[in-house]
C-alpha cells in the first residue's frame, strides 16, 4: 500500500522500500514466507509497472526506491528451495528492468529526453539493487541474467555519455556487480566474462572522453564559472573513483595466477610482507616525472593466457581460456591513471583508493608488473613516486608497501637467476631521465627518495616501519647506490668532524647492527626496523639544516 496507494509520496515509498522490505528479507524463513505470499507478487508487479515504457505509468518511483525494492525482491530468492523455481523467480523480478534497459539501448534518441534519461537511470538502479542482493544461492541466476544483458549495458553507457547520471549509474552498477560476483568467479568462463565486461566498461568510458577536466584557468571572479568547475570536478571524482573500485574488485577475482607470482605470494609471509585481497588526454598529476604520460592505447594488455586482447567492441571472448586478472587490472590502471589530475587527487578517498589498489597489485602480482611494457611501467613508477612523497601518512604507508614488494621481488629474482631477473631492463640507468639521478636505475632513485623522506621531510614516526621494509631490499639490491647516498650525506657535513663521525657510525650500524643478514625475511625485517629507527634518531639532527 505504501508503494502504490500514494503516488508522489516519496517519503512514504522510501520508508517502505528502505526499512520495511529489508526487515522482511533478513532471515531465510521470512524469505520463504514472502515468496509464498500474494502480496509479495503485488510488490514485484508494482516495481515492474513503474519501469514500464508507456506514456502513463500508474506508479512512479525515485531511482533509489527502485534499487531498494529490487534488492529486497532478489534477497527473497534465498527462500526458494528449488533451483529451477529460483531461476524462474529471479527472471520474473528482473525482466522488467532488463526490457527497460534493452529499449534504452535500442533507441538512443530517448536518452536525449529527460524522461528517457530518467527511465534509463531507474532501470540501472534497479539492476544495481539486484547485484547487491546476490548471495550464495541466487548469484548464479543473477549472473546468468546480467551476462545476457552485458551488451545492452555497454550500449546504454555509450549512448548516455552526455549524461552524468547515466554514466554514474552504469559505473556504480558495474562496481556492485563485480563486488558481489568476484568471490564466486572460480570457474574460468565466469571470471573471463566478468573481466571482459569490466574491461569494456572502462574502455567505453575512456573512449567517450569523460573524466577529463578542461585546462584550469586562473580563478574567475564569476561565481557561476567557479561553481561549474567545482561541479565538473566533483562528477569526475565520483566516476574515476568508481573505476578504481571496479578494478579493486576485479583484482580479487578467484582465478588461477601464474606460477611465478603464486610462488612469490607463498613466500610473502616468510618475508614478513602481506599479500592483500581486493574485495592521456589530461596528462594526469604524474606526468613529467619519468617522461610523458601514458598514451590512450593502455587497454591493449592481454586478457587471457592465449593472446586475446581486451575487448573494446563486440568481439567474442574465449571463455574456456584462463583469465589473466593482473593484466586486466594493469591495463585498466594504465587507462585510468591519466585521468588522475591534481584536482582529483585532492579528494582523500580517491587518492587512498588508488594507492591501496597499487599496493595490492605490487604485492600480489610483482611478476606481472615487471612484465609490462616500458610506457606502462614508467606510468606506474610515476604514480609510486607521487605516493612516496605525499604528505598523507596512509598514502605514504601504502606506497612504501608497494615499493617493498617490488624491491623484494627484484632482490629474490636477481639472487635466483642473476642480473637479468627482477626488473631487468626496467631498472637500467637509461630509464631515468633526471640528471640528478643519472648514476642508477629506478630502484636507486627510490632508495634516495625513501631516505630523503625519512631524514629531510617532516615524515611521521609511523612511516619509519614501512619505509624500513622497503629500504632493506633496496639496499641489498643497490649497494653502490646506497654507498653514494651515504657519501653524499657525509659530504654535506664538511667542516663538522663530529657530525661526520656520528653520521658515519650511524650508517655503519644501519647495515650491520643487530645481527643483520642479507636475507629479506621476517626476522631480518624486524632487526632492520630497529636499525632504521635508531639511524633516523641519530642522523636527522645532524643532516637537517633548518
Amino acid at each position: 500500500v505504501a508503494l502504490t496507494a500514494f503516488p508522489g509520496e516519496e517519503s512514504a515509498q522510501r520508508v517502505a522500500a528502505k526499512m520495511l522490505l529489508p526487515a522482511l528479507t533478513r532471515r531465510r524463513a521470512l524469505c520463504r514466507a514472502c515468496v509464498a505470499s500474494p502480496n509479495w507478487s503485488a510488490v514485484a508487479d508494482a516495481a515492474a509497472q513503474a519501469l514500464s515504457f508507456g506514456k502513463e505509468s500508474a506508479v512512479s518511483f525515485a531511482p533509489e526506491i527502485h534499487r531498494f525494492v529490487t534488492e529486497a525482491l532478489c534477497r527473497a530468492a534465498e527462500g526458494v528451495a528449488d533451483e529451477a523455481a529460483l531461476d524462474t523467480y529471479v527472471r520474473r523480478v528482473l525482466t522488467a528492468a532488463g526490457e527497460a534497459l534493452v529499449r534504452c539501448a535500442s533507441n538512443g534518441e530517448d536518452m536525449k529526453h529527460p524522461l528517457g534519461e530518467a527511465r534509463a537511470v531507474a532501470a540501472l538502479e534497479a539492476l544495481r539493487g539486484a547485484a547487491r542482493a546476490s548471495a550464495a544461492r541466487s548469484q548464479r541466476s543473477v549472473f546468468v541474467f546480467f551476462s545476457s544483458n552485458f551488451e545492452a549495458l555497454v550500449v546504454t553507457q555509450s549512448l548516455g555519455t552526455n549524461s552524468s547520471q547515466v554514466t554514474k549509474a552504469c559505473l556504480r552498477l558495474c562496481e556492485a556487480f563485480v563486488e558481489a560476483q568476484a568471490c564466486f568467479a572460480s570457474e574460468p568462463s565466469h571470471a573471463a566474462a566478468l573481466c571482459a565486461h569490466c574491461a569494456r566498461v572502462i574502455s567505453v568510458y575512456k573512449e567517450t572522453g569523460r573524466g577529463v577536466l578542461p585546462p584550469s584557468a586562473a580563478e574567475s571572479v564569476n561565481s557561476s564559472a567557479n561553481s561549474l568547475r567545482a561541479e565538473q570536478t566533483r562528477e569526475a571524482y565520483k566516476e574515476v573513483k568508481a573505476l578504481l573500485r571496479i578494478l579493486t574488485h576485479v583484482s580479487s577475482v578467484d582465478a588461477e595466477s601464474d606460477e611465478g607470482d603464486a610462488a612469490y605470494a607463498a613466500e610473502a609471509v616468510e618475508r614478513g610482507g602481506s599479500v592483500r585481497g581486493g574485495s592521456a588526454r589530461g596528462g594526469g598529476a604524474f606526468a613529467g616525472v619519468f617522461g610523458p604520460a601514458g598514451s590512450s592505447n593502455g587497454l591493449s594488455a592481454v586478457l587471457v593466457t592465449g593472446g586475446v586482447a581486451l575487448p573494446t567492441d563486440r568481439q567474442a571472448v574465449n571463455l574456456n581460456a584462463s583469465v589473466d586478472v593482473a593484466a586486466v587490472v594493469l591495463a585498466g590502471l594504465h587507462a585510468v591513471i591519466p585521468l588522475l589530475t591534481t584536482e582529483l587527487l585532492r579528494f582523500p578517498k580517491l587518492c587512498h583508493q588508488y594507492f591501496s589498489l597499487l599496493a595490492h597489485m605490487f604485492e600480489a602480482y610483482p611478476g606481472k608488473v615487471t612484465e609490462t611494457d616500458t610506457e606502462t611501467f614508467a606510468t606506474l613508477m610515476r604514480t609510486l613516486e607521487f605516493g612516496l612523497t605525499h604528505s598523507d601518512v596512509e598514502i605514504g604507508r601504502e606506497s612504501f608497501a608497494a615499493l617493498s614488494a617490488l624491491a623484494a621481488f627484484h632482490h629474490q629474482e636477481v639472487q635466483r637467476v642473476g642480473a637479468t631477473g627482477g626488473l631487468g631492463a626496467h631498472n637500467a640507468p637509461k630509464n631515468v631521465s633526471d640528471e640528478k639521478f643519472h648514476e642508477g636505475g629506478i630502484l636507486a632513485r627510490f632508495l634516495r627518495l625513501s631516505l630523503n623522506r625519512l631524514l629531510f621531510e617532516d615524515a611521521s614516526v609511523s612511516l619509519a616501519e614501512p619505509a624500513a621494509d622497503a629500504l632493506l631490499p633496496l639496499i641489498l639490491s643497490e649497494r653502490s647506490a646506497f654507498e653514494r647516498v651515504a657519501n653524499d650525506l657525509i659530504g654535506s657535513l664538511a667542516g663538522d668532524e663530529r657530525a661526520q663521525r656520528a653520521v658515519s657510525d650511524a650508517i655503519r650500524d644501519l647495515t650491520a647492527a643487530g645481527g643483520l643478514t642479507d636475507r629479506v625475511d621476517r626476522a631480518n625485517r624486524r632487526r632492520f626496523r630497529r636499525n632504521v629507527s635508531a639511524f633516523v634518531l641519530e642522523t636527522r639532527a645532524f643532516v637537517r639544516k633548518n
